[in-house]
């Protein structure tokens, strides 16, 4: 054999060995990414949700009515800004589902949205969640609502 021959055999095999460990952890990479979304942790859960906060939110326990697909639902308001908020219920609704909802806050008038689920801990194992429930955007809010949060916000935060 022709040491040109044996070069072109070799580069080969090198070829193809780096072809097989780059699919390789390319598979594992995308596996391991799609475990996280469908099953994420709770560490990544709060870390995903603080993330991409753009509003300080302020802890409450407050009442809220959410007008969903399969009829009206209550659960309770733990925290909220102005940009969204986290609901506490026994069964969250699907990321992506798009509600109204309206608030029960203390010494003030009902405050209605409009919300779109942004992720939930739905898929936690019940020993990992210190509250079942799931973070929302809000959409809509009229302008008299908002100045009504932005008042409740500012007297929680002091």
């Amino acid at each position: 054999m022709s040491l040109g021959l044996l070069l072109i055999i070799c580069f080969l095999g090198i070829l193809v060995l780096f072809l097989l460990f780059w699919v390789i952890h390319h598979f594992m990479r995308i596996r391991s990414q799609g475990t996280l979304q469908t099953f994420p942790s709770l560490e990544k859960v709060q870390s995903y949700g603080e993330e991409r906060r753009r509003e300080a939110r302020v802890k409450v326990n407050w009442s809220v009515s959410m007008e969903t697909s399969e009829g009206v639902l209550e659960a309770e308001l733990k925290n909220i800004s102005l940009g969204g908020a986290f609901i506490c219920c026994k069964k969250p609704l699907p990321v992506g589902e798009v509600f109204n909802l309206t608030l029960m806050a203390p010494e003030n008038e009902p405050l209605k949205a409009t919300a779109k689920v942004v992720w939930s801990n739905e898929h936690l194992p019940e020993e990992k969640v210190i509250h079942r429930g799931m973070g929302v955007q809000f959409l809509q809010m009229s302008s008299r609502h908002i100045e009504l949060v932005k008042k409740i916000l500012e007297k929680e935060s002091q």
